[in-house]
């Protein structure tokens, strides 16, 4: 019994040492002068079983807490992507109304149509690259800027709040009609009057192979910058003051301040917004799907996700193999790229605590 009781205690830390009291002496203790009262003991006692309960409770909400994320993944992502897999092995046979095996015929196939003359899938892959160049390089670098701006008070600073937010808090299909609008119809006209007509492109801007994709790489950065700005600015607003006045007595300008003060200890966010940035290389299709509709192959504007949603839809069933061996093409090729680069922004951006 002694030597279970030190057991718990150990474990527990609030239990005293207790001692065997023979039956029937419920307030005495053996003569060494350590003992414990009965009713002592029944009360430490009901806190080490409400303590218990209280664990117990603790766990079955860890669990419940838990099962709606494994849940999310075994049935979303484990089933779903071990089906596309299965499927990308697969034909559809048209007589039968079957889907059969094929072996490696789906990526035979594919390989065929990338290297195949006038092929729309060597742009979307290169255009899918691009949007991450867009984003990581341009958009990213402009959206620091504007909110270490606006971090430092610049004049007017609440109207360049509302016009960089704006953007960012409107529907994507009202963003997408204003942004088209001011291309089909504003800017030509504004032109027109200011005798400048051979700046538009004769069938449009979206429509034009020249500068279909500038349309959408720009729409991009107009609807973009507002929610990297909004993490940045949050970011900035938790730097402590002291280290900022440390660096302005060490003799640091603006841009030393921005560069040697701000950027490391906002780096976890900027990593964050990178690493988003490398994503969209396979995900990015809404933004030309909504812009340039089903002028996207003749205007090149084409992603890879594009590619595969078109494909599926304009040729229904039988094409749902092709894309499903597109999807595990990009990710046995998107899953080394993040980590490379998750890997080089751990290096690039260390964790300060401040």
């Amino acid at each position: 019994m002694r030597g279970g009781i030190r057991g718990r205690q150990g474990r527990l830390g609030y239990l005293g040492e207790l001692r065997r009291t023979p039956l029937g002496k419920s307030g005495s203790a053996e003569p060494d002068g350590k003992g414990v009262s009965m009713e002592q003991t029944k009360n430490k006692g009901c806190v080490l079983g409400k303590r218990r309960k209280k664990s117990a409770n603790e766990i079955v909400f860890m669990i419940a807490l838990m099962a709606i994320p494994v849940l999310h993944f075994c049935v979303f992502w484990l089933f779903v992507n071990f089906d596309s897999i299965l499927l990308s092995f697969k034909r559809f046979d048209m007589l039968s109304g079957e889907w059969k095996w094929a072996g490696f015929a789906n990526y035979k196939e594919l390989y065929t149509a990338f290297v195949k003359p006038n092929s729309v899938l060597p742009r979307a892959v290169w255009n899918s690259f691009t949007v991450f160049l867009w984003n990581d390089f341009v958009i990213l670098p402009i959206s620091l800027f504007c909110a270490y701006m606006l971090y430092k008070k610049i004049p007017l600073n609440n109207l360049y709040k509302v016009i960089f937010f704006l953007p960012s808090i409107i529907s994507v299909t009202v963003l997408t009609l204003s942004y088209s609008y001011m291309l089909n119809n504003f800017i030509p006209e504004l032109f027109a009057n200011l005798g400048l007509e051979k700046l538009v492109p004769f069938d449009g801007y979206f429509a034009d192979p020249k500068t279909a994709w500038w349309t959408i790489l720009f729409y991009g950065l107009w609807s973009g910058i507002g929610g990297n700005i909004v993490l940045m600015s949050g970011a900035m607003a938790r730097i402590p003051a002291e280290v900022l006045e440390a660096g302005k007595l060490d003799g640091l300008g603006l841009m030393g301040e921005l560069w040697y003060v701000v950027i490391p200890l906002i780096g976890s966010t900027l990593a964050t917004l990178l690493l988003m940035g490398t994503a969209v290389i396979f995900s990015y299709f809404l933004q030309p799907k909504l812009l340039l509709g089903d002028a996207a192959a003749s205007a090149k504007g084409y992603t890879i996700a594009l590619y595969i949603v078109t494909n599926v839809r304009d040729n229904g069933t039988p094409q749902m193999a092709m894309g499903a061996s597109i999807g595990v093409l990009c990710a046995l090729l998107g899953t080394p790229i993040v980590l490379i680069v998750r890997k080089v922004l751990d290096k690039a951006f260390p964790v300060y605590e401040y």
